[in-house]
């Protein structure tokens, strides 16, 4: 665990001033503002049903941290930082963009490291009704994986990835949100599920559990479950901390994500 602690405490370092020259340069006059509600698709794996308002740019990054060991050999990977830019196009469209700055680490008697880029992923969200009584808010959202970065992390072909969003308001304070997943992965497909439950403890403060899943062809099906933390800090700068860990042997042991989401002023 001090191993751990200390990765994660030098990766925070840039984490911790970037947040705090945000809070330092946020208009004044934000604050009486009305502000469109602020959902994020991170940090857990249910991409949210909602879409970021209309002329709005969103950015969402932190640091990712995930273990596994499979017989015998340890891998770690790190990406410091992850980062999605999210776009309002329309009051139905939005448009994405995600990568991160990768770090794998294989080990057994010899350790290997690799890094760079991740691959580029471009994608749109598209809402395709409300929320009605029993009748879930609703969006569907593809995602393209590109054979753009690091020559040891992109794919050869573009790997598509479509996700039907869903999210009901159970009550005033809690949200059940799903996710139906299928893809491709290398040319073999993809088949995968999210369901997160949240609960606004304070206006300012929610807190998430959850269960995902996927399972591609020819592979053992893999499950995990997290748990999270968000927090306001502004009406439009949300920090978040999440942890999850396998719920079989095939699925990764274990993560940790840290990180903000901040919807750049207009």
């Amino acid at each position: 665990m001090d191993r751990i602690y200390t990765q994660l405490t030098s990766q925070f370092r840039w984490l911790l001033v970037v947040v705090a020259l945000l809070a330092f340069v946020q208009p004044a006059h934000c604050q009486d503002e009305e502000v469109p509600e602020f959902e994020t698709d991170r940090p857990d794996q249910a991409e949210a049903a909602s879409l970021v308002p209309r002329g709005t740019l969103q950015l969402e990054t932190g640091f990712f941290l995930q273990e596994d060991t499979e017989m015998g050999v340890e891998q770690k990977i790190r990406a410091y930082p992850t980062a999605l830019v999210r776009l309002g196009v329309l009051n139905w469209l939005e448009l994405r963009v995600q990568s991160a700055l990768r770090d794998s680490v294989m080990e057994r008697r010899t350790r290997f490291r690799t890094s760079g880029f991740a691959p580029l992923t471009l994608g749109a969200k598209v809402k395709l009704w409300d929320e009605q009584g029993l009748r879930p808010q609703a969006a569907l959202m593809t995602m393209v994986t590109l054979p753009i970065g690091s020559r040891a992390f992109r794919p050869e072909n573009p790997d598509p990835n479509f996700r039907a969003l869903f999210k009901n308001s159970l009550t005033d304070n809690l949200a059940l949100s799903y996710n139906l997943v299928y893809g491709w992965v290398g040319g073999d497909p993809v088949k995968g599920y999210a369901v997160s439950l949240g609960y606004d403890i304070t206006d300012k403060l929610t807190a998430f559990g959850e269960v995902y899943g996927d399972k591609q062809k020819g592979e053992e099906a893999e499950h995990a479950v997290d748990g999270g933390l968000m927090y306001m800090l502004l009406p439009n700068l949300q920090l978040d901390v999440a942890a999850g860990r396998a719920l079989n042997d095939a699925a990764p042991d274990y993560y940790f994500t840290a990180g903000f989401s901040w919807r750049i002023p207009r």
